[in-house]
């Protein structure tokens, strides 16, 4: 299978942006930098692949990711989000296996995304593949060009999708609220 990624005009990109800053990239410190941050740019931009296989199930309760760590680029600095992703659904007929919920997250990693739109899109596909009674995304995010530059603040961003009963029916929503602790 061919990558979409190409690892020359990213080294060579990178090796621009190094003379751009004034950076001697003949010094042996830097020599292999270009390198390097197009194989970290690759490793963060290539999340597994992920099947939405589903199972038949009766039960009706919460099924809740919680606390799932991922790292994301920001689409105008590029600079990493740290985000706590906590996933939750209600299934109406059918499961999802519970490793794929991650998977959900991480295969929308693929490019630098908004938080907004990683939390909404997460949502969208879950709600396609299972058509739950409930569906929760919420998303916590330590942004890397907040925390480093301009208000250099050292707060988090949360952003939310609720669906369902975590929507209309105040005692799901609390109930989804103290199963996860406030983000």
């Amino acid at each position: 299978m061919k990558s979409r990624f190409n690892l020359p005009k990213m080294e060579r990109g990178v090796k621009l942006l190094l003379q751009g800053m004034g950076i001697d990239i003949n010094n042996e410190q830097f020599a292999e930098t270009p390198q390097r941050v197009a194989r970290l740019f690759i490793e963060l931009l290539s999340p597994p692949a992920s099947n939405w296989k589903t199972f038949p199930t009766d039960y009706r309760g919460i099924v809740l990711l919680r606390n799932h760590r991922v790292v994301g680029l920001c689409p105008h600095h590029l600079q990493p989000v740290l985000m706590k992703v906590h996933v939750a659904y209600i299934p109406k007929k059918r499961a999802l296996g519970l490793s794929k919920l991650a998977r959900a997250v991480e295969e929308r990693l693929s490019m630098p995304v908004l938080q907004e739109e990683l939390t909404q899109g997460v949502a969208d596909s879950l709600d396609a593949h299972l058509e739950p009674t409930g569906l929760a995304v919420i998303i916590s995010g330590e942004h890397g060009c907040m925390q480093t530059r301009g208000i250099e603040s050292t707060g988090d961003v949360v952003t939310t999708v609720l669906r369902g009963v975590f929507l209309n029916v105040p005692a799901a929503r609390e109930e989804l609220f103290n199963t996860i602790g406030r983000p």
